[in-house]
């Protein structure tokens, strides 16, 4: 990965983007994820490109002429005309935090867990 290089507007054509504004409840003060955002669009648009192009679908990067060839011999087989994971990994995720936003009385820590008896 480190040798992949992601394209950069430079290589993109125009992509029309859409902001909604919708408050995550379980991030600090409705926050989602920042950094790198930006970058979340272009991998898909480069495989739906070579979707369109040559009709086979490459689900992992760095998309590489060995994967699309590997994905068209496949489909030449009568197969699913696909490379990447077969299935998605089941990762546990830790309990939400919650953190009160300043109007909520919070300072930026997260509240104390309550123990809940049964």
């Amino acid at each position: 990965m480190l040798e992949y290089k992601s394209p950069t507007t430079m290589e993109m054509c125009d992509v029309k983007t859409y902001l909604i504004e919708d408050p995550d409840p379980n991030g600090p003060f409705g926050a989602k994820e920042v950094g790198q955002g930006p970058l979340l669009p272009v991998p898909p648009a480069v495989a739906n490109a070579v979707y369109n192009a040559v009709g086979v679908r490459i689900d992992e990067v760095p998309i590489t002429p060995e994967k699309v060839l590997k994905a068209l011999r496949e489909k030449s087989k009568g197969r699913d005309g696909r490379f990447g994971p077969s299935s998605i990994p089941s990762v546990e995720w830790p309990e939400p935090l919650r953190v009160l936003t300043p109007a909520e009385g919070g300072d930026g820590r997260e509240m104390p867990r309550v123990a809940v008896h049964s």
